[in-house]
This record gives C-alpha cells, structure tokens and sequence, in this order.
C-alpha cells in the first residue's frame, strides 16, 4: 500500500515546520549544525521523510537563509523611496555605490546565510525560493518589500544583478567587454571578503570586509 496522501495545507503545514526548525538550528550553532538526520531529530520526523517535502537538505538551508534577507530590502526599500523624490539628483555611481554599501552592511552581519543565498547549490533558482518562502511565511513581507523583491525575482544571480547596475555607470565610458570584467571581478572579490568572514580570518571584521568591498568599488569605477 502506498502512503496516504497529504492535504495541500498539511504540506504546507510541515514545510513551514521544518524551515523553522532548521532556522532555530542555525541561529543556535550554525549552518553546519543542520543535517537530515539532527533536522529530523528535532522536527520528530524520520529524515527520510524530509526529501519528501525538499529536495535536499541544502534547499531547506536555502529556504531557512531567506529571512535574513528582510533587514536588506527593507533598507533597500527606504532608501529606493527617498531617490524617487523629483527633487533628488543622484547619479547611477551613487545608486550603484548606495547598493553594495547597504548589501555589503547585511551580507557580512550574515555569511554565512548571505553565501548560501547567493552562491550555493541552489542559489539559481533563488528567485523561486523566494517567492514560495513569501507564500508560506506571508506575514514577513514588509508592505514596500516589492520595490527590492521585483529586482530579485527578474535575477537573483548576484552577477547579474551587479552587471544591470554597473552598466548604466560605465556604458560608453568602458567596453563591454571591460564592463563584463570589472563585473566579473568585483563579485568574485566579494565573495572572497565573504568567505574570509566565514572563516574567521584573524583580524577580519564585517567593518573591515566593507571598507576593503567600497574601496574596490571606487577602483573600478574611477574614469
């Protein structure tokens, strides 16, 4: 006999339990603290049942990385606002500045969620995650979260998401080809200030990680 099936709500039900769950975990002792097995312990679930809800364990770890991102938007979100104001003249540098300042504020608080969201296993189809993530746990959506949620879902890959902001500021300025570099560079440098973050490099900090990403910004970008 195969298994009963489950309603739609209790699916739901028990995706929302894990999450949690695994988010409880990380907060407690880290990404590495979840495994099937420690998540199925805790959840009093046999971990086997656990692929029945999630592909793998790294889409849960995926899916429990997504709330850390709403300190983000919504600061995102706030500063989006002010610049739609007629008055306010900002060029693309500033804006392309603003965003790695304020990403680069939350990412290295978080990064070991940030390194997940964005260059893990599943971080291709982060804009899927996402948008379920938001269906499961409605009531952690700010009411201007749109304004950043909309970039995300067009690209949640980080170079490209980069590369439509650097644009605009060296476009007849650099080549393509150089624009397509100076992208190239500039998320693999944040990704190695990441991973020093996560590997608790002695004398590294998220202070010191941002000052060293702002600087690089203003490297490449000078004309």
């Amino acid at each position: 006999m195969g298994r009963p099936s489950l309603s739609a709500e209790a699916i739901a039900n028990n995706r929302i339990r894990i999450i949690n769950t695994a988010m409880e975990m990380i907060r407690e002792d880290g990404i590495s603290s979840v495994t099937a097995r420690s998540l199925g312990s805790r959840v009093g679930m046999n971990s086997a049942l656990i692929y029945r809800y999630f592909e793998d364990i790294d889409e849960v770890v995926l899916f429990a990385c997504v709330h850390v991102l709403q300190e983000y938007t919504r600061e995102m979100a706030d500063a989006s606002r002010d610049y739609e104001e007629p008055a306010e003249d900002i060029s693309d540098l500033q804006i392309y500045y603003l965003s790695w300042e304020l990403f680069c504020k939350h990412a290295f608080k978080y990064p070991e969620e940030y390194n997940t969201l964005f260059f893990s296993r599943h971080s291709g189809n982060l804009s899927n995650i996402i948008s379920e993530y938001y269906r499961l746990f409605p009531h952690d959506r700010g009411a201007d979260d749109d304004i950043i949620l909309e970039g995300m879902y067009r690209s949640s890959n980080l170079r490209n998401r980069n590369l439509m902001l650097l644009i605009p500021v060296l476009e007849g300025k650099k080549s393509e080809r150089e624009i397509i570099l100076i992208n190239d560079m500039t998320v693999s440098f944040f990704y190695v200030l990441l991973f020093q973050l996560i590997g608790r490099d002695k004398g590294i900090t998220a202070e010191t990680q941002t000052a060293r990403m702002l600087e690089s910004i203003r490297l490449t970008t000078q004309l």
